[in-house]
């Protein structure tokens, strides 16, 4: 995930190393200002950049969105009591009185750090100078009164939430602190920001389960070896917990030999090179006497996706196993294991990059309908179809399948074979011949 860091200049380089090292699996882009009025500027046409931004308070956050419309989630990182906390034991350890002023008017937030820390209210004042909009103006002038309060013995230092004000203070000798959201805070609200990304992508991409049931060899494990079974089942049980995790999926087990996976397309279309191979075939081969069979579902909920792998496996199963299927609305076709695994290879494996990919950028069609439609022809043994079951069979429209079929036409990658009538429909439907012939690697 890509994460935009929208922070006072004074703080960034603290905060990025923070992040890249709390989060080394995500991209933060840093965006620093100097006072709040560059952050229109800085954000306008780069929202494409990331998927989210970040910013350091809510002041910041809403003067950007005055003039910026965001086009990407934001998100505002609040200032929190403990935040505040930290503050007031710098200031105490500096010999300082609980005499403070702040342009940060949330005095519940005072009163509850006080509380926490066991200081009761006849033992500090609070002088709070509220600041309603952001205003380059008022911010002199909320500074020159806390400099006042200061030089005439009303308050022993100050705390603000902008750099601004602690210029200015710090050139009048004021001691200032400046209030920023704990790293705590931030490693919560980057949290959320990960967790909101993974759901829109799982609402984008659809969910998937994969059904897995491992099949011991009888005749290495007769009934007076039970001990070595299970010692050889947890080795064998490895690489599918480590393909759970590469697919960032919830792992469900299904005693004694299955085990439910829920995740969603994207991750299993990753971990499978779009459903063209399937290591994890090899990898429990390599761990022991059993075989593997896997189903994949796919569905807009949860229930679907699982009928429809659970339908997957049971086709894996009578085909006796070291198998995986695909099973998803208007879906079913085989998914080879892994490049070079010659034992359960039926059919030739085609190249992505060296076969598919060219066909793709020539026509403009995506390499994943490409790849489908190719998988269709092997699988069914067959070339002609209609364009409503080439709908089906790649999980679009038919309207999509319909312009697909006119560009594959017009750059003589098929042809209109005749006529069929089907039940689907009262009239005869066209036959396409696909003739998708790329060159041999």
């Amino acid at each position: 995930m890509k994460i935009g860091l929208v922070a006072p200049v004074e703080i960034l380089g603290e905060l990025s190393a923070f992040t890249e090292k709390e989060f080394p699996d995500e991209t933060f882009l840093p965006f620093p200002y100097r006072t709040i009025l560059e952050i229109p500027r800085l954000l306008s046409g780069q929202q494409n950049r990331a998927d989210a931004f970040l910013f350091l308070g809510e002041t910041a956050r809403r003067f950007a969105a005055a003039s910026v419309a965001p086009a990407v989630p934001w998100l505002a990182i609040p200032r929190s009591a403990s935040a505040l906390l930290r503050l007031l034991f710098r200031a105490a350890v500096a010999g300082r009185s609980m005499k403070i002023a702040s342009d940060w008017a949330r005095e519940d937030v005072f009163r509850l750090a006080f509380q926490e820390i066991g200081i009761p209210s006849e033992k500090y004042e609070l002088h709070l100078q509220p600041v309603r909009a952001y205003n380059e103006e008022l911010l002199a002038e909320e500074a020159a009164r806390m400099a006042a309060l200061y030089r005439a013995g009303a308050v022993d230092f100050c705390i603000t939430i902008f750099y601004r004000v602690q210029t200015l203070l710090a050139k009048e000798n004021v001691p200032v602190y400046v209030l920023q959201p704990s790293f705590e805070d931030i490693r919560a609200g980057i949290e959320r920001l990960i967790l909101s990304h993974e759901l829109r992508r799982g609402q984008e991409s659809g969910l998937a389960c994969a059904a897995l049931r491992l099949t011991a060899d009888e005749d290495h494990f007769p009934a007076d070896r039970g001990y070595d079974l299970g010692d050889a089942r947890l080795t064998a049980a490895h690489p599918i917990w480590q393909f759970a995790r590469e697919t960032r999926a919830a792992c469900i087990e299904r005693p004694p030999s299955g085990w439910l996976l829920v995740s969603t397309r994207a991750e299993f279309e990753a971990a499978t090179a779009q459903y063209h191979q399937l290591p994890l075939l090899a990898r429990v081969r390599a761990a022991g006497p059993f075989t593997l069979s896997v189903g994949f579902g796919l569905g807009t909920t949860v229930e679907e996706a699982k009928l429809h792998a659970e339908r997957a496996l049971a086709r894996a199963l009578r085909r006796g196993g070291d198998q995986a299927y695909l099973i998803g609305p208007g879906l079913s076709f085989t998914v080879p294991p892994a490049r070079g695994d010659q034992s359960t290879q039926r059919a030739p494996l085609l190249s992505i990059e060296q076969q598919l990919l060219p066909l793709s950028q020539k026509t403009g069609i995506s390499l994943r309908v490409l790849t489908l439609l190719a998988r269709a022809c092997r699988d069914t043994e067959r070339t002609r179809f209609t364009s409503a079951e080439l709908a089906d069979l790649t999980g679009v429209t038919p309207r999509t399948m319909n312009r697909i079929l006119l560009k594959l036409i017009d750059r003589r990658l098929a042809r209109e074979a005749g006529r069929q009538y089907t039940a689907r429909t009262g009239r005869p439907s066209r036959l396409i011949e696909l003739l998708l012939r790329p060159p041999q690697p």
